[in-house]
């Protein structure tokens, strides 16, 4: 096991202090028209981190203290994070540094999380789920 695993933090910022991202994350993971209903809030921030890094969002500090336990991202997800940190950083050593890790990945969860929902939520609503997330994934 490497340090990153054993160092990551217990909490996650998503950004729930903002009263409408957390609204928009419930109802992500929550609403049939969602490709996130019934998935883990987690799920929807890899996606999102994911969409802001490859988009070249600038990465954006969400507000407020941890909001997501750490313990809701499995080992891929982590592995992920990892790459988004040391591509940002051009530097292999930040995937042992748990903390910077993890504030570069919220800092393109946050600042994607918006255009992410606002995509999602404006499709035509004949579009299922699936597609609505294939299109966002074709965009990069």
């Amino acid at each position: 096991m490497s340090n990153f695993d054993i160092d990551f933090p217990a909490w996650i910022k998503y950004g729930k202090d903002n009263k409408e991202v957390s609204e928009h994350m419930d109802e992500l993971t929550t609403r049939e028209w969602s490709p996130f209903n019934g998935q883990k809030m987690a799920n929807v921030f890899i996606f999102c981190m994911a969409y802001g890094f490859a988009k070249g969002e600038k990465p954006e500090k969400p507000p407020g203290s941890g909001s997501m336990p750490g313990s809701a991202f499995d080992v891929e997800m982590r592995d992920l994070m990892k790459i988004v940190a040391i591509s940002e950083t051009k530097k292999l050593d930040v995937a042992t540094q748990a903390n910077e890790t993890v504030k570069i990945c919220e800092g393109y969860a946050y600042a994607a999380f918006p255009k992410v929902y606002d995509r999602i939520k404006s499709f035509d609503s004949t579009v299922d789920a699936q597609t609505r997330l294939e299109t966002l994934i074709g965009e990069f």
